[in-house]
């Protein structure tokens, strides 16, 4: 007896055709998902927005020479413009270039985008960005000056110039007339500066731009802890000078080592005295008056 092969019904089949579909669809999917290798190198075209092409353009400018720090750009409206971009567009680049310590805004009659110089803006900033977002400490960043400053010293003994000692020595003398006159923050101000004039005798911008960026932050935090009980500065910085001069490499790192020891135990106590000093109590307000019935 010759056995004849079975049919599926409709749904059996249906059911294996709906399910090979998912599956390829599946598989399609998988592939389109794997990351697929690339021959001739291109990658995926990135559109950048309108304000920072004029950015760009500003900074190229700048590396040409063709802007230099202290000019002024053109109004925003010429700038508009020039770029055949809107004035929003000009607004945002403008506020980004300031952002970056590129530019400086000033308001006013005689105001307007002015080029700053380069490096010790964006430096500075830095520097508060990580002490304001907690990147950074107080003793961290002094204790950074404190190994940056060993080098400087040293590069300065064997750098510095006869112009360099005069400039030394004429901060020295200015602080001493602000110590006599009690001038105490400026005096503060101008022996700050010290470090920047020591880190342009090493002929090194780089490092001159480091110091004064962290002379220009920590310079807030030696006004607000006042002047130490023994104030070694001016007898500092006298020796120091004498051992520049002498190219005394050894004795002069000795010198600025010990002064800015001294000075980084003023700057953390004070610091931790702020700290746990107490808030003070508000005010209480007085009581409202209630009104009083009037006299019958």
């Amino acid at each position: 007896m010759v056995e004849r092969p079975r049919t599926e019904g409709p749904t059996a089949a249906k059911r294996r055709t709906s399910s090979a579909s998912a599956a390829s669809e599946k598989a399609r999917a998988v592939e389109r998902a794997a990351p697929r290798p690339s021959a001739s190198g291109f990658k995926p075209i990135k559109t950048r927005r309108i304000f920072e092409e004029i950015c760009d353009s500003i900074r190229q400018k700048l590396v040409s020479g063709e802007l230099k720090a202290g000019d002024r750009l053109p109004p925003e409206r010429d700038l508009s413009e020039l770029f055949a971009v809107s004035r929003t567009a000009v607004r945002e680049a403008l506020r980004s270039l300031e952002i970056a310590g590129i530019v400086d805004l000033k308001k006013g009659s005689k105001g307007g985008a002015f080029v700053t110089e380069a490096g010790v803006a964006q430096v500075t900033r830095t520097f508060q960005d990580m002490l304001d977002f907690g990147r950074a400490s107080l003793e961290t960043l002094l204790e950074a000056r404190l190994l940056i400053m060993d080098v400087v010293v040293r590069t300065a003994c064997e750098r510095a110039t006869p112009a360099d000692i005069a400039a030394l020595k004429r901060n020295v003398a200015e602080t001493i007339e602000m110590t006599k006159a009690g001038m105490y923050e400026e005096r503060t101000l101008k022996a700050v500066e010290f470090s920047t004039l020591l880190a342009n005798a090493t002929g090194n911008p780089v490092l001159s731009a480091i110091l004064e960026a962290m002379a220009a932050v920590i310079r807030g935090f030696v006004v607000a802890a006042g002047p130490p009980a023994l104030d070694s500065i001016i007898p500092s910085r006298k020796r120091l000078i004498e051992q520049i001069q002498k190219r005394d490499a050894d004795g002069a790192c000795a010198t600025m080592h010990s002064y800015l020891v001294s000075l980084t135990a003023h700057l953390l106590q004070a610091q931790k005295a702020r700290h746990a000093e107490p808030p003070r109590p508000r005010a209480r307000k007085a009581p409202a008056r209630r009104p009083t019935a009037p006299a019958s």
